[in-house]
């Protein structure tokens, strides 16, 4: 094996360049995803009540809703640019005025309006 790496390193050094650079990085998504598969398979992070520290990401995921169902909640057009939507829930409290129960009402009936996984 140390024969070939050295030919790889000799020969064709860009090329081994490249390809370990791109290990790297699908490592780096592969343990990425797991840890986040693991987080939200477990029942306790499913349904959280909605805090203010929590990205509205975190939000949709937790409560198992799309990103326009996320843009519904919040009033925006799911085409605005990232920037210009809030990061977290506190951050789109203070923007729009919202009281933090109004927000986490609107969570829930989002979610009774989406269709169960599984359930026909």
């Amino acid at each position: 094996m140390t024969g070939f790496l050295k030919f790889v390193w000799r020969e064709h050094r860009v090329l081994g360049l490249v390809t370990a650079a791109a290990l790297a990085a699908l490592t780096l998504f592969s343990a990425q995803f797991v840890a986040e598969a693991l987080y939200f398979a477990n029942p306790a992070n499913q349904e959280r009540p909605v805090e203010p520290w929590m990205s509205l990401r975190y939000v949709e995921r937790s409560w198992d809703l799309t990103k326009p169902d996320m843009f519904a909640i919040i009033g925006f057009d799911p085409d605005t640019p990232p920037g210009k939507v809030p990061h977290s829930v506190g951050e789109f409290l203070r923007e729009s005025g919202m009281s933090l129960e109004a927000f986490q009402a609107r969570v829930e009936d989002a979610q009774e309006q989406r269709p169960r996984k599984g359930v026909e």
